[in-house]
């Protein structure tokens, strides 16, 4: 048993917390920086196989303290390019560690709309370059596009089919329906969502709710169907 670890893992994936899991049962005291966004994800006790679920018992019920170090920042000094970074404090626990992940009133009005309604995931197909490609559809992809946007803010990109492995396609009856969707994915309400709920590579789409595709997805219809506030918009129009 060691007094204490000073320690920097490797920031690969998960590896970073594997390596700490390993660390923490042979030292009285852990001084570590990593990433963080494993405990800001919101949703990640929604998620399946989320490193939340996998290793809050083995390395965030023993943190004692943290330090949120802001991916500029971090960025700036390390010369990285990455997300927050903690300095972390471990041994004993007691940290209240859940309050890094709780949801905003916009995130969680948005997640809710997910209960009972259907969403992107429900409505696309499973894997789009195996499914049918004809007719009026729309391209998303597992994957993130930059900035962390759900798709590309580029129509095209949207309509046009591509033979690539983990895109979806949803379709739909009519153009408008397809614009809307579109209007809908790229506006600044889901582009404030998704910076809040991607925390990983992947497009978390069974927590984007399906709305009216048939109307207009402007400001005046979100704002009806989330239950959105003035002063809530404002936090959104800031993004």
């Amino acid at each position: 048993m060691f007094d204490c670890c000073v320690m920097n893992p490797p920031y690969e994936k998960s590896l970073h917390l594997k390596v700490l899991e390993q660390i923490i049962p042979n030292c009285e005291k852990v001084i570590n920086i990593s990433p963080c966004r494993w405990l800001e994800d919101p949703l990640a006790q929604y998620k399946k196989n989320s490193d939340y679920c996998k290793f809050e018992d083995s390395v965030a019920k023993k943190i004692e303290d943290i330090d949120i170090i802001n991916s500029s920042e971090s960025n700036d000094a390390f010369n990285i390019e990455h997300s927050d970074l903690a300095i972390y404090v471990l041994g004993k626990g007691g940290y209240n560690y859940k309050k890094l992940s709780q949801m905003d009133s916009i995130t969680y009005k948005i997640f809710n709309k997910c209960n009972g309604n259907k969403t992107i995931m429900d409505i696309s197909t499973v894997e789009g370059y195996r499914g049918k490609h004809d007719g009026i559809f729309g391209m998303i992809t597992s994957h993130r596009n930059d900035n962390d946007k759900f798709i590309s803010e580029k129509y095209d990109m949207f309509t046009t089919y591509r033979e690539t492995h983990g895109n979806k396609l949803i379709f739909f009856k009519t153009e408008t329906e397809r614009k809307n969707c579109f209007t809908y994915l790229t506006s600044k309400l889901m582009r404030y969502y998704s910076l809040q709920i991607k925390k990983n590579q992947r497009n978390p789409w069974q927590f984007v709710p399906v709305i009216d595709f048939s109307k207009s997805c402007d400001k005046k219809y979100l704002t009806e169907f989330f239950g959105l506030t003035e002063s809530e918009w404002k936090k959104i129009e800031r993004v």
